[in-house]
């Protein structure tokens, strides 16, 4: 039995997988509820830019690929960052940094397109970081991720 391609996970955490690939196709992006195959924690742009120490999106995309090692949605109208994270992934840490939130069980999230992985008008949900099997980002390397750019917009703001 062959692996999945993340595409097909994903489409499999849709409650109707057939809907997920024709909304890919009409759309660009399709909505699946977190907490059965993965979860998502909300990032602002702001603390990712502060992490990375860039506003560049291809610097950000690489460095978030070297550092979260996982599949990560980027919202360009909404302006934050999904990390993908297992479900069951304990995050124990705590945050002050402004924004960021673990996604609840059934949030909808929207999930773009496999192929969409820059930001245009059209299609403002894309994949800073792709993925072709299924995997989660590490929630210690998302935790590292929103601590120093939180401190470093603390710092900046002093």
């Amino acid at each position: 039995m062959s692996t999945p391609t993340l595409a097909e996970w994903l489409a499999c955490s849709h409650p109707d997988p057939r809907q997920a690939w024709a909304d890919w196709v009409a759309h660009g992006v399709t909505v699946i509820p977190v907490g059965t195959l993965f979860s998502s924690v909300r990032i602002p742009e702001a603390i990712v830019h502060a992490a990375v120490e860039s506003t560049d999106p291809r610097q950000i995309n690489k460095v978030l690929a070297n550092r979260l090692d996982g599949p990560v949605i980027h919202d360009g109208r909404g302006r934050n960052f999904y990390p993908l994270i297992g479900a069951e992934a304990r995050l124990d840490w705590d945050t002050t940094a402004p924004g960021v939130e673990r996604l609840a069980p059934a949030t909808q999230l929207g999930v773009p397109a496999p192929n969409l992985h820059r930001y245009t008008p059209a299609t403002p949900i894309y994949w800073a970081v792709a993925g072709y099997t299924p995997r989660h980002c590490g929630s210690a390397a998302v935790a590292l991720l929103v601590r120093v750019g939180g401190a470093r917009l603390e710092e900046a703001a002093t």
